[in-house]
């Protein structure tokens, strides 16, 4: 496959990808917690493409998006930058040792996100009172990751992507 072509395709994902969180934006049911859909795109890229490559677009989409949404540099913005690189990191972990299917690594990256946002949360405040409310979000994001992990797989088994990638 020619260069041009899968980075048109790594382009197209990443679109998808800010698309994907810039809608989310507006569907806030509880505060502070979203559902997640645009790592559905990161996931599918640590299995389908190499691991910078995915990286790229993670990155890429949380500068793009804090740009767009007017909170670049902002701490909302940190706490997407921490969020989603403990996620990244937790994600491309375990989706190397195969011991989870890729329900189990989004529920894990989804957790992960969390932590790295309240930690960083604590840091900004000043206080570790934002502690508590990790349980809870860590709930809501089971059940995030799980439908974020089960659209993956679903996408995952039908090989889209590799279609257009030979």
């Amino acid at each position: 496959m020619s260069k041009v072509k899968r980075f048109t395709i790594i382009a197209m994902l990443l679109a998808i990808a800010i698309v994907l969180n810039v809608l989310e934006s507006f569907t806030i049911f509880i505060p502070g917690v979203k559902l997640g859909f645009a790592n559905i795109i990161i996931l599918i890229m640590l299995y389908e493409f190499k691991p910078a490559e995915a990286l790229m677009v993670d990155i890429l989409r949380i500068f793009m998006v804090g740009l767009l949404r007017g909170s670049f540099l902002s701490p909302t913005f940190f706490m997407a930058l921490s969020g989603g690189l403990t996620s990244f990191i937790i994600m491309f972990l375990f989706s190397r040792i195969k011991i989870f299917s890729p329900v189990g690594v989004s529920v894990l990256g989804s957790i992960s996100h969390a932590t790295g946002q309240i930690f960083v949360a604590i840091g900004l405040l000043g206080t570790n009172a934002v502690v508590y409310y990790l349980p809870f979000i860590a709930l809501l994001s089971i059940l995030t990751g799980i439908l974020s992990g089960i659209i993956a797989k679903v996408y995952l088994a039908k090989s889209v992507t590799k279609q257009f990638l030979n």
